[in-house]
């Protein structure tokens, strides 16, 4: 069912702003000019060691060979059935195709296998936002928050997901928290925008689309201003209407 029956779900989305994934699983102490070439020399001299199937098939993943990084992460996991990482890589991999169900399975085993896995708990609730199972997303973040309370955009998801529910002043509320926590998220004040606009609020919905416009770096900046542009259009009153006012005023 669509719960949502206006745009901020869609803009969110289109805006390719809804809750940024946390990829960054393994972090490499130097960068190679060919990591593919890399890893594949790694794999024939160490083939039976599940993180150079796993560093094979993140360079894949980065590339966006998501075919290529599925299989070398199952690779990894056939070697190591408990490598959390794989895991977590192999939801990101469903989660980029946009087979939701099949990346909250594997986010639930990497849980299963660490409870403690931060970004496979993030990654739930978004694939959890996905699928508009709100009241599922919001215990996946509120988890999150009680066990990172600095995790960024946390408390942006919790906003979205109480919007979704059209509980509007506690997603306001959340949105608030993570301007506390993290003044400088551009994205808090884009998706607070486009909720009051859903409030029918056009002078916050303008203030805060418009503060985010002060940031430089904004992703898709056009398309919050035609926003913008057609919030303050909307507050124009027609010519017609402005007659009949006129007119009723002389009566």
């Amino acid at each position: 069912m669509k719960i949502i029956e206006y745009e901020i779900i869609d803009w969110f989305i289109l805006l390719g702003i809804i809750l940024p994934l946390s990829i960054w699983t393994y972090q490499r102490n130097v960068v190679w000019n060919n990591e593919i070439g890399l890893w594949r020399d790694c794999l024939r001299k160490s083939p039976r060691k599940e993180r150079v199937y796993h560093n094979l098939g993140f360079a894949y993943y980065e590339r966006g060979r998501l075919n290529e990084a599925q299989k070398e992460f199952e690779a990894a996991i056939r070697l190591n059935p408990k490598f959390v990482l794989s895991e977590y890589n192999l939801g990101l991999v469903y989660y980029q195709r946009g087979l939701w169900n099949e990346a909250v399975d594997h986010y639930q085993r990497a849980l299963e296998l660490d409870p403690n896995h931060f970004d496979s708990l993030y990654n739930l609730g978004l694939a959890k936002l996905k699928k508009e199972l709100f009241p599922e997303a919001i215990e996946a973040f509120k988890k999150l928050l009680e066990m990172k309370p600095d995790y960024e955009n946390v408390n942006n998801n919790l906003g979205i997901a109480y919007g979704g529910l059209k509980q509007y002043e506690k997603a306001i509320s959340y949105f608030h928290e993570e301007l506390r926590a993290h003044p400088e998220n551009f994205y808090t004040h884009v998706y607070m925008g486009f909720l009051y606009r859903e409030m029918k609020d056009s002078s916050k919905a303008l203030e805060h689309l418009k503060k985010a416009l002060t940031f430089p770096d904004l992703p898709h900046a056009e398309k919050v201003k035609a926003a913008v542009l057609a919030i303050e259009k909307e507050q124009i009153p027609s010519p017609s209407s402005s007659s009949k006012k006129k007119g009723l005023g002389r009566e």
